[in-house]
């Protein structure tokens, strides 16, 4: 399936645990798949990449057919460490979850850059782990976050040998009709309406040794993950690209002319290339600036005629209107909304 813009994506293996979940609720995974547009022998393929918006139409066709606004929850006891391949091994290995969940962070690309996971700290509360979805076209369904933050904190529990309940759980969505299923699964107090989706780790749990500590055996296992991320971005042109738009916006708009001649092509091979992965370069332009405005926009030393600038807008003003299309908000009022969060 060809999306029409330009999307973050996830690794087929992820969709191991996805199916695991609708087996053991007494669903075929088949049909579901096929009529989200995901072809069997992606499930579980960890060098296939599903984009955003065949996942949250996944879910939507899982909700649908299940009936189940909870669905995503089912099962929630089972830890599915085949779901996040080969981060398993290099979290498992980690001396203690705090370690582990760095090292879960810094290598999620392997998995996906859809999901983007953060560790804030949180005083002597411990840590947030928050998490936020980067969708395509459609709307992301609520229950595929709600999977992402029980498989991760499931496989938290695994590694860890020992319960881990989060002192506090946040999510962005509103409460629905029923939480029992969400106060099983996350065994902590439970947010609605929040202005994230996060878990808080008590201090105690992220210092505890992990029973599967092993120094080589980490060293290695990281190395894997760097390699693979080496091979994927080796092989995909939209990593090369974004890096040319980075470096070339506080010129302005960079001209996808100079992108394809510094790549040593054609624009008609860019462009190509480029629509292969899924994307387009005015596409990748827009979506290169609008995480640059989220992590600028996060500094609060740089002043926003500075990040404008930054940006390759022209003046603020511009700067302003493309705000209100990514955020729906004015660059002050995100920046606030970042400093409160």
């Amino acid at each position: 399936m060809v999306m029409s813009q330009a999307q973050p994506t996830t690794a087929g293996s992820w969709l191991h645990g996805i199916r695991d979940m609708l087996v053991s609720a007494g669903m075929d995974p088949a049909p579901i798949f096929a009529d989200a547009g995901i072809p069997a022998e992606h499930v579980g393929d960890p060098h296939q990449r599903i984009q955003s918006d065949q996942l949250s139409r996944l879910w939507n066709v899982i909700t649908a057919v299940s009936g189940d606004e909870a669905i995503s929850l089912a099962s929630s006891d089972c830890p599915r460490p085949a779901t996040l391949d080969l981060l398993t091994y290099t979290m498992m290995t980690a001396p203690n979850l705090d370690v582990a969940l760095q090292r879960f962070v810094r290598y999620l690309r392997v998995i996906s850059d859809a999901a983007r996971f953060a560790l804030v700290p949180d005083g002597a509360r411990g840590t947030w782990l928050t998490l936020s979805i980067a969708g395509g076209e459609l709307p992301v369904p609520r229950q595929r976050g709600e999977f992402i933050l029980i498989t991760i904190l499931n496989i938290c529990r695994w590694i860890s040998g020992r319960p881990v309940n989060p002192t506090a759980v946040e999510f962005e969505h509103e409460e629905p009709g029923s939480t029992q299923a969400h106060a099983r699964a996350f065994a902590g107090p439970l947010t609605f309406s929040a202005r994230r989706n996060g878990l808080l780790i008590s201090a105690a749990d992220l210092a505890a040794p992990l029973p599967a500590a092993n120094v080589k055996l980490s060293e290695m296992h990281e190395k894997f993950a760097c390699d693979f991320l080496d091979r994927m971005d080796g092989t995909r042109i939209t990593p090369r690209v974004r890096d040319i738009i980075v470096r070339s916006l506080p010129d302005g708009d960079p001209p996808r002319g100079a992108a394809a001649a510094a790549l040593c092509i054609s624009e008609r091979t860019l462009q190509r290339r480029l629509r292969e992965e899924g994307t387009s370069y005015q596409d990748l332009v827009d979506h290169t600036r609008r995480e640059l405005a989220r992590e600028y926009l996060g500094k609060e030393q740089m002043a926003l005629g500075q990040v404008a600038f930054m940006l390759g807008f022209a003046d603020q003003s511009t700067f302003c209107r493309a705000c209100q299309r990514w955020f729906n908000t004015t660059p002050k009022q995100y920046r606030k909304r970042l400093s409160d969060a």
